[in-house]
């Protein structure tokens, strides 16, 4: 399965649940698609232990580095919605929750053969994700 079919296959999977890039303000169109290929490399699904596991692995296996990811999430209005609508409290306890795969997901950024580009080129997208994945040192958890 290519990156693309990858990604379609997650936007199918979780209609009605996720809005597609394409559906959302312009601030935050590109958020979401980079979140959502986290979502796809990273074999994760988007029940919110997985949601968290996406960020800790975009902050830990990703070269955004963690100001930038938090600037992106400041200025997007959907992912300050979702926050809000989650709770600040919900989504410290989800985090203090995944404190064991988070420091899984600690060792296999370490052994990662390089960090997984948080803007991939176009060219990736029909790549397969084993390809991919061999590539980077990606070891879904």
């Amino acid at each position: 399965m290519t990156l693309a079919e990858g990604l379609e296959e997650y936007y199918r999977a979780n209609a009605g649940r996720i809005l597609r890039p394409n559906d959302l303000s312009e601030e935050s169109k590109e958020l979401f698609r980079r979140h959502d290929i986290c979502h796809v490399i990273f074999g994760l699904d988007t029940s919110l232990a997985d949601e968290t596991m996406a960020d800790a692995r975009t902050l830990l296996s990703c070269d955004v580095g963690l100001g930038r990811y938090a600037g992106y999430l400041r200025t997007s209005p959907e992912a300050r919605a979702i926050f809000k609508e989650l709770g600040y409290g919900n989504a410290v306890l989800a985090t203090l929750k995944a404190v064991p795969r988070i420091l899984a997901a600690i060792g296999e950024s370490r052994r990662m053969r390089k960090r997984w580009p948080w803007s991939p080129p176009n060219a990736y997208l029909g790549r397969t994700l084993a390809d991919l994945r061999g590539e980077f040192g990606i070891r879904v958890m």
